[in-house]
Order: C-alpha cells, then structure tokens, then sequence
C-alpha cells in the first residue's frame, strides 16, 4: 500500500511576538520603542576597537608569499617581531619566501637576523622547501648563509631528501657540492637514491651514484635502489652500468710508482673524494698539520655533514695511531712527508731507545721528546691565534703569532743539529 499525505485546508498559522500593551490598548505587531531597541543593543558585549592601521598592513607571512619586500620592511617598523613569528602551521615568512622561490625576501629576512633554520609543526626547514620546489637560487642562498644541510624534519628526511623525490636535479647537485650526505637514511631508511629511484628521476639517480650514492644500501623492509625501481628499466640500466664501471675500475690495477705524499690539505681532501670542502677548511684557515689536530666537535662546529665527519675523523685517528693514512680510496699510503718528524717514526724511535737508555742515542731520544712536545706547544698557541684572528685587538694576536715563530726557529734548529 502507497504512502499517503494528507494536507490541511486550513491556513497555517502564524505567531508573532507581539509587543507590551501600550495604555491599555490590545497589543499589536509594533516593535520595542527605539530607546528601549539601543538600550538592548548597547547592553549586549561590543568586539574590541582595532584601528584602521592594522587592517592596512598584511601580515608578514601574507606579505613573503607574494614577494611583497615593502610590505616587510614597513612591518619591521611597526611589527618587528612577525618577521620571525610562526603562524598555527608553525610556518615562518621565510618558509614561505623560500617554499615560492623570492630570493630577494629570503636574502632581507637573513639580513635581519631570523633563524635560518627554524622549522615548521612537521621540522620542515627553508632549505627543505627550496629543495622540494626546485628553488635553485634560493638554496645558493641558504648555503651561503649557513643553512644545515643534514636537519631533518620530524621523518628524519634531509634537504636532500626532498630534492630527490621531486627530481630537482640541479638542487640535488648543488646539495652534494655542500657535503649533503648522498646516503642519509630516514625514518623509513630510506635514503635519497632510493628516492630517486622509486620515483624513476634518471638524472637525480646518476648524479647521486656519481656523488658516493650506494646502490646496495638497504631500507627498513630490505629493498635497496634496484629493488625499488624493478618496473623502471631504464633506472636499473642506469644502476647496473654504475656499478659495472666500479667494478671494472676496482678490478683493473694500475701499476703505482712511488707515492707522493699530500703537500697540503687541499690534496689530501681530493685523494678522500672531498675536495668539496677545501674552502670551508681554507676559510677556518686550516691546513694539513692542523687538520690532523682536529676533533668531532671541530667538524660539528664547521657544519661538515655526518658522512664526510665520520670518513675524516676516522683518517685522524689512523693517522694518530700509526702515522698512515688509510682514506676509503686507497689501501695503505705512506706517512705524510713534511719538514717534521712523522707521530709514527717519533713512538717507534721513542720506544726503540727507551730499551737501551744507556746508549749513545740518548740524546737523539731527548731531542725528539723536545720536538714532540715544542710542537704541541706550537699548535696550541697556532689555535689560540686562529681564534683570535675575529677579534681586533692587534696587541694581543701579535705575541701569539711571535710565540709560534719562536716555537718553530727552535724545532729547526734541534732538527738541524741531529740533521733529523
């Protein structure tokens, strides 16, 4: 049986909130008096006054979305604290000059001193956003300004990460140039080539193989790269003939005349595949006897990535211990030849006369303990020096510096007397 609706004839009715009755009369659909409407009115809870001024200026994070630099540089005046305040996403005007590419915005925002570091709700950096996009001169930017390049956000993913992903070729090989770790792992452990990989990103995957990528680094499920980019052909060809011309270069020996020592940092770093960095050691004004005196917080401080850090630190301290060096590229070198007595001749010497200290090489031994420990004493008044030279105060650089000129004339000296 069929639903059925019945409707009234009747009108419907209507209700009205009539009024009070005015004199006795009967009441009718007339409103409140106007006295009594405003009385209500103004006893009901007012918004806040805002002068007009504050609906003139956009906010700051308006402002660096749409390249808007008057804009921030009126604010500063005004509002000198929003340049660096986050909104409810914790984002940063310079996330958003960043994340849309405005060099310029990005370039004043540094200029004024916010942090260029500072992370949204999910550790998102500016140079991450950058990256992401495709930004390339705005990642220049950041470096150049001391962006880190191993951050992670809240997944532990890199800038290089999110270059990878979104095949930003370009920002993935300015990245490398910048010491990004091309086999840092996520919270998945997933690393930037394998990144690359899944998504089929050709160039990304050759520049990360050519940077030290490793194809057979593998995830937290035990895929590596090739594994990864099984339905992609052209990404395993590209893989298998990386790795077919590592094989051939590691199974063909070529013959090695005598080694020829590092004549200074710079050679050193390019027999290690580091020669990116020599400009950062050159602007610390370290060299090849200073480096060896360095320590994991050095490195730290100078913002070397977690990768190259572990590769030098670990040259350092077989350096230290046997006074050879022993780099990832090569099996055993010879001590560096230099005008000093290599740590590793110095303890076999020391330990050799210390047997027979009755021997006519004793004086041979206190002369090498004299050199060992003048140069300590060198390289302390050589740091203390380097750390001053950012303070402009003359007299005080200058007796450093003639401390160690001292040193030095008196470790030639003892060295030419025993013609070590």
């Amino acid at each position: 049986m069929a639903a059925r609706v019945r409707f009234s004839q009747e009108r419907p009715g209507v209700t009205y909130v009539q009024s009070t009755s005015v004199g006795g009369t009967t009441p009718s659909l007339s409103t409140k008096p106007v006295s009594q409407l405003l009385a209500d009115l103004l006893a009901k809870p007012m918004p806040t006054l805002v002068s007009e001024r504050e609906y003139q200026v956009m906010d700051a994070c308006t402002a660096a979305s749409i390249g808007e630099e008057n804009v921030l540089r009126e604010l500063i005046k005004i509002k000198p604290y929003s340049l660096s305040a986050k909104n409810r996403a914790g984002w940063t005007p310079l996330l958003y000059g960043a994340y849309l590419g405005h060099q310029g915005i990005c370039a004043f925002l540094i200029s004024i001193g916010v942090m260029i570091d500072d992370c949204n709700s999910r550790g998102q950096t500016a140079l991450m956003m950058a990256a992401a996009c495709g930004n390339t001169n705005v990642v220049r930017l950041l470096l150049e300004k001391g962006a880190s390049t191993d951050r992670c956000d809240k997944d532990e993913r890199q800038a290089l990460h999110y270059a990878a992903s979104c095949s930003q070729n370009v920002v993935v090989d300015v990245l490398l140039g910048a010491g990004a770790d091309p086999n840092a792992a996520d919270v998945n452990g997933m690393s930037p080539l394998q990144e690359a990989a899944i998504s089929g990103h050709e160039l990304t995957v050759i520049s990360i193989l050519e940077k030290g990528g490793s194809a057979h680094q593998k995830n937290k499920r035990g895929e590596d790269a090739m594994a990864l980019a099984s339905d992609n052909p052209k990404v395993l060809q590209l893989i298998a003939d990386h790795e077919k011309t590592a094989s051939a270069a590691e199974a063909v020996e070529q013959p090695r005349g005598p080694y020829r020592a590092p004549q200074c940092l710079a050679d050193l770093l390019e027999e290690m595949n580091l020669e990116r960095f020599v400009d950062k050691f050159r602007q610390q004004n370290v060299d090849l006897h200073l480096f060896f005196d360095l320590n994991e917080k050095d490195f730290e401080e100078m913002r070397i990535p977690y990768g190259p850090k572990k590769r030098m630190l670990k040259v350092i301290e077989r350096y230290r211990a046997t006074g050879v060096i022993n780099a990832d590229t090569f099996d055993s070198i010879p001590p560096i030849a230099s005008s000093s007595v290599a740590p590793s001749q110095l303890q076999q010497s020391t330990r050799a006369l210390e047997r027979d200290e009755s021997s006519s090489s004793s004086e041979l031994l206190r002369s090498l303990r004299f050199i060992r420990d003048t140069n300590e004493a060198t390289k302390k008044l050589a740091i203390e020096a380097l750390q001053s030279l950012h303070v402009d105060h003359n007299d005080k650089l200058r007796p450093l510096l003639t401390g160690i000129m001292h040193g030095v004339e008196q470790i030639a000296a003892r060295a030419a007397r025993h013609e070590l």
